[in-house]
């Protein structure tokens, strides 16, 4: 167990608060489930090692985390290579539904979805990212080295780059 500073979160704390936020996001820039629990968990390592030098007041812990997770997604897509990671993106599938009818709609609305993501600029699809995780454009704005205006310039524009790349019935 590590001791903790005052005004300084658990580790702990910050796990149960964020594993589930950090999942997504990395579920959302990796393509696939087995991948993101994978990276989930060393961002969490990683974290956990650095606990220590963390310092609550240069940087809030949902952008320290987040920054970790996001050095963590560009490694492994560094490792992976850009075509395995298109390969996954076509397996991508959504949750399971009790109806099979909406299980399929889903599964077919969530792979162009998807698809359309994947085929966005870097840049983009890690801004979607990273703030539909919970960051604000301010965190946001700090991991991605812009200011908190052009976070939402960015995002935006994504948003609309996403929107018009779908089936009009999609969007």
């Amino acid at each position: 167990m590590q001791r903790v500073p005052a005004g300084k979160p658990a580790f702990e704390d910050l796990y149960r608060e964020y594993v589930n936020r950090v999942y997504a996001f990395l579920r959302s820039q990796l393509g696939n489930a087995q991948d993101a629990e994978d990276v989930t968990s060393q961002v969490f390592m990683k974290a956990y090692e650095a606990y220590g030098r963390y310092e609550a007041r240069q940087e809030t812990p949902t952008a320290w985390l987040f920054r970790i997770a996001r050095n963590a997604a560009l490694d492994h897509h560094r490792r992976q290579g850009r075509k395995d990671r298109l390969e996954r993106a076509a397996a991508r599938e959504a949750a399971p539904s009790v109806d099979p009818e909406v299980l399929a709609e889903e599964r077919i609305l969530y792979r162009e979805l998807m698809d359309s993501l994947a085929r966005m600029p870097a840049r983009q699809r890690e801004v979607i990212g990273l703030r539909h995780s919970g960051l604000s454009f301010l965190e946001v704005g700090v991991l991605m080295d812009c200011s908190e205006d052009a976070a939402k310039m960015l995002y935006h524009r994504a948003v609309k780059a996403l929107r018009a790349s779908l089936p009009r019935e999609a969007s």
